[in-house]
């Protein structure tokens, strides 16, 4: 199971986590690589499973599950005849780009909209796309809390700094007689979901907003771009298939929207969110679904793997070097997520381009004069690279 990173607590480095954890629970053995690792594969190495940062070294798969474009590549490069699948979980973001191969026998998404991405941008067949949403691992977020009979404590349970109204909920809040208590989340390699405890009302989305409902607290789905509204029991079909996330069709945060989402806040409604959610997004559900699809790809015929030749190894070799050191997935990416201001993180950005340019050009230019490169496009695409 491959990830740009395993440092931390984001979206997908909690779903190779907890889907790991579910799939060892059911008796299969996963090994999950990751170019950049750090603290958060501890959790999986406990389960006895593996995580590797080269695949130089493991033993070919029965099939490969693909998060991100690069380590996909890298993978299928290094395991020729192995199938895979690709989990899409950005809509226009380049470092999840679907890669178009034969071997991608199915393209999962897990909200309703990167279905566009995958159908109508990609040109990938409908037959081979499937919606998988994600899940949590209940043993990880624990009990559900008794929702109370009247809102008394709330935070933001996001990423920090992605809330750009905060005062504006403080303020809210203040209106109804709500204890606001912040922003829960200092830096995405906690374990957060543990700093629910005693929180009625949670502002949230995607997976934390699913942790959040999970473990009791009723959740307004807010984001950078602004208000999805309140989780209810007749809402809750909508945004699970945006992966509870509006984003850019949310609506823009004002003081009589929030008033309003607060103002609808019913007990035994916030109990049947949290009961269904407890029931059909566990960790073991999403095992269950992926290990389906998973079967149905082994059976769809005959995968003869081999061992990769030395083009193949080298090349995988260099992918993974790529993704560790000059591309997107290194360890600056990793310090900006955990803390670093808007300006910081901007010139921290602009300084690191700048000096990766040139460095990028001549490795390309070498891998050109060699050939290598030009026979992985063409494996890949199926086109002929033009010099």
């Amino acid at each position: 199971m491959t990830n740009a990173v395993l440092t931390g607590r984001s979206g997908t480095e909690t779903l190779v986590r907890d889907t790991v954890l579910a799939l060892r629970r059911r008796g299969h053995s996963v090994t999950a690589f990751a170019p950049i690792t750090g603290p958060a594969v501890a959790e999986i190495r406990a389960t006895g499973s593996p995580v590797a940062t080269s695949l130089a070294a493991l033993e070919a798969p029965d099939i490969i599950h693909g998060h991100h474009t690069g380590p996909t590549i890298a993978a299928l490069t290094r395991f020729p005849g192995t199938p895979a699948i690709y989990v899409c979980h950005d809509f226009s973001s380049e470092i999840d780009a679907p890669p178009i191969h034969p071997r991608i026998s199915r393209y999962l998404h897990v909200r309703a909209a990167l279905r566009g991405r995958l159908v109508d941008e990609c040109g990938i067949a409908a037959s081979k796309v499937r919606f998988w949403p994600n899940t949590i691992d209940l043993q990880r977020v624990g009990p559900a809390a008794p929702a109370p009979a009247r809102l008394a404590t709330a935070a933001i349970f996001a990423h920090p700094g992605t809330i750009r109204f905060t005062g504006m909920i403080a303020e809210a809040c203040q209106r109804h007689g709500i204890a606001f208590r912040g922003e829960l989340v200092g830096k995405a390699a906690d374990d957060v979901v543990k700093r629910l405890g005693g929180t009625d009302l949670a502002f949230a989305s995607g997976r934390m907003a699913l942790e959040a409902m999970a473990r009791g607290c009723t959740v307004i789905n807010v984001d950078r771009f602004g208000v999805g509204g309140l989780v209810t029991t007749d809402r809750f079909d909508g945004f699970a298939a945006v992966n509870f996330a509006y984003g850019a069709l949310s609506d823009a945060a004002s003081p009589e929207l929030l008033d309003r989402e607060i103002a609808a806040y019913r007990a035994e409604d916030a109990i049947a969110v949290t009961q269904r959610v407890r029931r059909d997004f566990a960790s073991e559900k999403g095992a269950e679904q992926i290990e389906a699809i998973y079967r149905d790809v082994l059976a769809e015929k005959p995968w003869p793997r081999r061992e990769p030749n030395e083009d193949e190894r080298a090349m995988a070799a260099i992918i993974e070097r790529f993704l560790q050191q000059k591309q997107i997935y290194d360890r600056s990416f990793v310090r900006m997520r955990e803390g670093l201001g808007p300006s910081e993180e901007l010139q921290f950005q602009l300084g690191e381009l700048s000096s990766k340019t040139a460095e990028l050009a001549d490795e390309v230019r070498r891998l050109r004069r060699g050939g290598i490169l030009r026979r992985l496009v063409d494996k890949l695409t199926g086109r002929t690279y033009e010099n």
